[in-house]
């Protein structure tokens, strides 16, 4: 019998609305998860529950017995397993999903990340002879794989995640929310800098490098530039850099743009006027360092969207690039300069997009006029200029 799957109702939560109260998510070899493995064994630990009505089940204090995981469906999408946390308060069916699967339901959720509080991206650089369990050097992103493992396991350790400060104990290591509500480990640095890096360093059994900390605060990240989250639903298809597999697009293009930026021969983009501008830009977004496209010049972006692509052998998923003319008169001129740029191309891949991207500018730029194309429109144009 085929089952009837009903519509998805408002404030039923996916696993990834609450991931973060949950702990000790293993796998089948008992490894503790983390970010999207963690996810997805919890979109696994729906489906199992699910699928056993005996256990799928909770009773409440009215008396009430309602299921805990619930199948639905929402309009143009797979249909998917949610927490059933609106026929039942919130709390009671997440700490009953808990119970049933053998994992830790958090009761107290992480405090919000405080301006100072560093994560291993920011920090990696400043601690040296970070190594391997086999005593190995490490660089690169083993070495913040390694950073992050050591952040959590010195957490995970209340008697030696202590820090003294001015006759004061506080801990080194704390857990902390995002601005995009992902719970992450961080340095507890927003008071005791110095300290707290030290303190870490001594523990792990690595350097701490103050002379590498940067004298100059970054610039401030600039409306249209891109974080590697933002870029995701515009590029299709990018490849893993390196040995690491990440399965989520966002993932592929941190890794990228880290190691764009950290090589000066890659992050240069050469425009068609014959100068350079930077790839990939360092900024300061609220209490956390990033990595972004330098995507703020209207006149500079299709250059630089068609040059991460090269780079990272991803297709571009026009339908989800969106062009918006905040600045009329710029994007005017960036469409006349990807127009030259296309005549000039020596491939017919490089005018196609050169053309593409002139086309969902014009139509976001949406002149007062009888042409349908950028083609029609300049043609136009030009022999307005011969009239004159």
């Amino acid at each position: 019998m085929t089952e009837t799957i009903e519509l998805k109702q408002e404030g039923e939560l996916n696993a990834a609305e609450v991931v973060k109260f949950f702990d000790n998510v293993r796998n089948e070899k008992g490894e503790k998860l983390t970010q999207s493995e963690k996810r997805g064994h919890l979109r696994f630990l729906f489906v199992q529950l699910y699928q056993d009505k005996e256990k799928n089940t909770c009773e409440l204090p009215d008396g009430r017995v309602v299921p805990i995981v619930v199948h639905r469906r929402q309009e143009g999408r797979a249909s998917a397993y949610y927490l059933n946390t609106v026929q039942a308060p919130q709390e009671a069916i997440l700490k009953a999903f808990a119970e049933r699967t053998g994992i830790t339901y958090r009761t107290r959720k992480p405090e919000a990340k405080k301006i100072g509080e560093l994560i291993v991206s920011d920090v990696k650089h400043l601690f040296d002879e970070v190594k391997s369990e086999d005593g190995k050097k490490l660089s690169g992103f083993k070495k913040q794989d390694r950073l992050n493992g050591l952040f959590r396991k010195l957490y995970e350790h209340p008697e030696e995640n202590i820090c003294k400060v001015a006759g004061k104990k506080i801990q080194i290591i704390v857990e902390r929310l995002g601005i995009n509500n992902k719970a992450a480990f961080c340095l507890n640095s927003s008071e005791h800098h110095q300290e707290i890096l030290a303190a870490f360093a001594k523990w792990a059994k690595c350097h701490y490098c103050p002379e590498k900390e940067e004298p100059e605060q970054l610039q401030e990240k600039q409306a249209g530039e891109l974080t590697a989250r933002e870029c995701a639903r515009i590029f299709h298809k990018v490849e893993n850099r390196g040995y690491e597999y990440k399965k989520y697009t966002s993932e592929k293009l941190v890794q990228w743009f880290e190691y764009i930026y950290n090589h000066q021969h890659l992050n240069q983009v050469h425009l068609p006027n014959g100068s350079e501008v930077e790839l990939i830009v360092r900024r300061q977004s609220y209490a956390q360092q990033c990595y972004c496209l330098n995507t703020s010049d209207e006149i500079v972006k299709p250059f630089v969207l068609k040059r991460i692509a090269e780079i990272t052998k991803a297709e571009i998923c026009w339908d989800n690039l969106h062009i918006k003319a905040h600045h009329k008169n710029a994007l005017y001129k960036s469409i006349i300069a990807v127009c030259k740029a296309e005549q000039t191309a020596k491939n017919e891949k490089d005018k196609t997009y050169y053309h593409t991207y002139a086309q969902k500018a014009y139509e976001s730029l949406s002149p007062q006029s009888r042409e349908l194309t950028v083609t029609e429109w300049l043609q136009h144009i030009a022999s307005q200029k011969s009239k004159a």
